[in-house]
């Protein structure tokens, strides 16, 4: 057993974490970490967002154009963003949503390594890469992507013109990865106190949140099962429904941890140490 081991603050005081966040698409931060990101938040974290593509298909409805869609889709990000704590200025990358696959994972690699070259943070939430059954190629190709960014931006070779544009190598502490099917979860984050926040940010992305109810229809209608509460949900007055979404799966998810409420995570901590210091003994963990 180790033993002496301990974490020192900065004399200064406590120093403000830095938090960086990388999805595909406008709603996955708020449906996968939302209530996590409103705690750090809360706690003083900084924190920013940074969204793949343009979100340009995002819609069920046929009179949306791409360019409609990806607009209105924008500003909804920056407001559910603004709802959780998070700096209103949301980054995009511009890339077509649906279509991340294609492009290769080197450029891909290249724009997330850019991004936490310049944003520095100690925490990165992203896609986990090796969770299973996950259908949506923005997802995996992100995920891939950000995960190997944080794991080498560190290393002054890869990338050296980053330097160029004064961007140094950075070392990522902590990653939290969340999935819709989560293996070896090892870290729940009690979000009682924060799941309204949660379905409030959730709820400023109104064509998103729309659509989910109507594929909620959808998928009972295809099932040949009749549940009135989702059957009869008028999509324009759809917070009845993703609030009762959110609590179910939160509640399954907090009641694990002995939470009303949770949020769960495969978090890396500093690499290599936390597996020498036995999962992390003596390491910080304040959320």
């Amino acid at each position: 057993m180790l033993r002496g081991v301990c974490w020192r603050r900065s004399a200064a005081g406590n120093v403000t974490k830095k938090v960086l966040v990388i999805v595909a698409h406008a709603d996955d931060m708020e449906f996968m970490a939302g209530g996590t990101i409103a705690r750090m938040a809360g706690m003083g974290y900084e924190i920013r967002e940074v969204i793949a593509t343009n979100n340009e298909r995002g819609t069920l409805d046929p009179a949306w154009d791409k360019r409609f869609t990806a607009e209105t889709r924008r500003e909804e990000a920056r407001r559910g963003a603004t709802v959780l704590g998070v700096d209103p200025e949301v980054e995009f990358l511009g890339y077509e949503d649906g279509c991340l696959s294609d492009t290769p994972l080197n450029e891909l690699r290249e724009r997330c390594m850019r991004v936490i070259r310049a944003r520095r943070p100690d925490v990165l939430f992203t896609w986990d890469p090796f969770a299973p059954y996950e259908e949506h190629g923005d997802h995996r190709s992100i995920a891939m992507a950000a995960t190997e960014a944080a794991s080498f931006s560190h290393f002054p070779l890869y990338h050296p013109e980053h330097a160029e544009d004064g961007l140094q190598p950075h070392y990522v502490g902590e990653r939290y990865f969340f999935a819709k099917s989560p293996r070896n979860a090892n870290k729940t984050v009690d979000i009682s106190e924060q799941i309204e926040r949660k379905i409030d940010a959730l709820c400023e992305h109104v064509c998103q949140m729309e659509m989910t109810v109507m594929e909620a229809q959808a998928a009972v209608a295809a099932a040949g099962i009749d549940v009135p509460f989702i059957r009869d949900a008028d999509p324009s007055d759809y917070r009845p429904v993703i609030e009762a979404q959110i609590q179910a799966w939160a509640a399954s998810v907090g009641k694990r941890a002995g939470f009303a409420y949770g949020e769960e995570f495969r978090r890396q901590r500093f690499g290599g140490v936390e597996r020498w210091l036995r999962g992390g003994e003596g390491l910080p963990d304040d959320v």
